[in-house]
């Protein structure tokens, strides 16, 4: 264990001799990411658990809290998905693409060790996490445009061949973190990476039309609705998408993971939010910007996270409520 795991929460991107020695030790594997999965947290945690299994370590179980996108279900693996914690203890729990366990939905996970890897800033609310005197490595790097491209780095420094089911999956992971090279954080770093993937046999045609060109009939008709509540403000636009959408199209959240990109995509909008129900009385808030404005100052201020560009939280209250303490909040930030 670390004496003072707090001075491990920085930007980071050294892979660890004592991750390494960690990892070959270990025998049993849990990997997990954040509640509500998007491609950035599956491909993350696939491709990190094909690549343990490359080595010997057949003990590994791959975890998420809700049912994956069904967008994502062609990723190499991703059958084999589990959704309950196993009830033994494990040597190792990797939790990736989050860097709270609260993130994951579990309560608890039982594990000896506890390895964080993740590119978003840390929430206000860390000192909650509640798995601190079992973390042996944190590793974030907010320069990291994916988590995928973390796990890329250290399956190399663990001497893995990267094969083309791994290179899928975090193929995967880095085209959506970076809405297929289209965002500001497609570097020359994940450009590289995701060549050395496509070279290690990702095919990026399969790939992204999976993604983007394989929407279920019921998130299309959920998304005609959301578009239908679209206002803008100024240079804020915003869509919805109530309890009483999601019962009469019979989609799921995994259905409407990009749906804050159609506000964003409004002539002279800075700030897109996209705000889905979430449970009585409380609704999840997808932030996006086009570059001015810091949206991740705006999630963090209702004990959310994310990036610059791409940040979220959950707030309490009737969409009408929410609505105003967001729009509030961008106003204040714009002002700045």
């Amino acid at each position: 264990m670390i004496s003072n795991p707090e001075r491990q929460f920085k930007a980071m991107m050294k892979i660890s001799s004592k991750l390494i020695r960690l990892i070959k030790q270990s025998n049993s594997f849990v990997i997990t990411g954040h509640i509500n999965p998007d491609g950035d947290s599956v491909g993350s945690c696939l491709g990190l658990a094909l690549g343990l299994k490359k080595i010997g370590k057949k003990d590994v179980t791959v975890l998420t809290k809700d049912p994956l996108p069904e967008s994502l279900e062609f990723l190499p693996s991703a059958k084999t998905v589990k959704h309950s914690p196993p009830k033994k203890e494990c040597d190792l729990l990797f939790i990736l693409d989050c860097n709270t366990l609260d993130r994951t939905g579990f309560e608890s996970i039982s594990a000896k060790n506890i390895i964080v890897l993740d590119h978003h800033v840390l929430p206000a609310s860390t000192a909650r996490s509640g798995f601190h005197r079992s973390l042996a490595e944190c590793i974030i790097d907010t320069g990291s445009a994916a988590t995928g491209m973390i796990v890329y780095k250290l399956l190399k420094a663990l001497k893995i061949d990267i094969e083309k089911n791994i290179a899928a999956n975090l193929y995967a992971a880095i085209i959506v973190d970076t809405g297929g090279f289209r965002y500001s954080n497609s570097s020359p770093e994940a450009l590289r990476i995701a060549s050395h993937l496509v070279e290690a046999g990702a095919k990026p045609w399969s790939i992204s039309k999976e993604i983007y060109e394989n929407k279920p009939y019921r998130s299309m008709k959920l998304l005609g609705l959301s578009l239908a509540t679209l206002e803008r403000k100024n240079s804020v636009a915003w869509i919805s998408t109530t309890d009483s959408m999601f019962k009469k199209t019979g989609a799921t959240p995994g259905n409407c993971e990009d749906f804050v990109d159609f506000p964003r995509k409004v002539k002279g909008v800075e700030v897109a939010v996209f705000f889905r129900y979430n449970g009585t009385n409380a609704y999840k808030v997808s932030l996006r910007s086009k570059g001015k404005i810091n949206v991740q100052k705006i999630a963090k201020s209702f004990d959310g996270g994310g990036h610059a560009p791409a940040a979220g939280c959950r707030v309490t209250g009737s969409l009408k409520e929410v609505q105003d303490k967001i729009l509030k909040a961008i106003k204040k930030e714009m002002k700045k």
